[in-house]
């Protein structure tokens, strides 16, 4: 699954997680995000946590190493629960 476009509230206002199609994904690409925000961060876990197995997370948009830290996940959210 490739992202592009900020994950921000203003980016993905109306996006919602349950109508994506998560079948079948191995990779969550960011490089096209430029930035994420705590809403943005959420959207990535959700589709993180519906994934099996686990999706891997490429890329680091502006606010994504940061938010993870005061969240305390990693980057590439492998350790997610």
């Amino acid at each position: 699954m490739r992202l592009a476009g900020p994950l921000t509230v203003a980016g993905i206002a109306g996006l919602r997680p349950r109508d994506l199609p998560l079948t079948g994904i191995e990779r969550i690409d960011l490089s096209a995000v430029p930035a994420v925000d705590t809403v943005g961060i959420a959207l990535i876990a959700e589709i993180v946590g519906k994934t099996q197995p686990r999706a891997r997370v490429d890329g680091r948009p502006v606010g994504l190493t940061e938010l993870c830290q005061a969240y305390r996940i990693t980057p590439d959210f492998s350790d997610f629960p």
